[in-house]
């Protein structure tokens, strides 16, 4: 299979969501005796996160990978032609991204993901992608949306019953 990994870019992650992405790929890419089938494909975005994650895990688990780094940093002549090569090349797109930025996230805020018009997740270039391979090239895509899990039981925030607040 030919695997489209595709996401955020680091600083959106915390240290624990970014662990949990790690073995979310990890997972992804352990199939046992159908992993000399598969191939990952992905962005080489210069501001880390999914990419080289991916990157990482694939050289660990000595899968095939290909990056498509964008020409340049313009969505038009950039990044756009390069999600759409991944999405070309892929079987599959997965996006990895969060429910929420950092509290000590710096870039730019949106108040929804705007390729997705939801809330559900953070606005990120991966689900896009996903979109991209579901509606033009009929391909499965799916967007994984990790959570900080909750600092008293370990659940995601939203699913447990926790009313303690954090204590400063």
């Amino acid at each position: 299979m030919k695997l489209g990994i595709v996401g955020s870019e680091a600083a959106k992650f915390t240290v624990r969501t970014e662990e949990l992405a790690r073995d979310l790929i990890a997972d992804l890419l352990d199939h046992g005796e159908n992993i000399s089938d598969l191939h990952i494909f992905s962005g080489d975005c210069h501001l880390g996160g999914i990419d080289q994650w991916a990157r990482e895990a694939a050289e660990l688990y000595k899968i095939p990978f290909t990056a498509f780094p964008p020409k340049n940093r313009q969505w038009s002549t950039g990044y756009k032609p390069r999600n759409i090569q991944i999405a070309e090349a892929s079987d599959k797109v997965i996006c990895i991204t969060v429910k929420e930025l950092p509290p000590d996230y710096k870039g730019m805020k949106f108040g929804l993901c705007y390729h997705c018009r939801t809330k559900d997740h953070i606005k990120s270039g991966g689900c896009w992608t996903v979109k991209y391979a579901k509606e033009k090239l009929g391909k499965p895509g799916e967007i994984i949306v990790i959570q900080e899990p909750c600092y008293v039981c370990g659940n995601l925030e939203g699913s447990c019953e926790c009313m303690f607040p954090p204590e400063n």
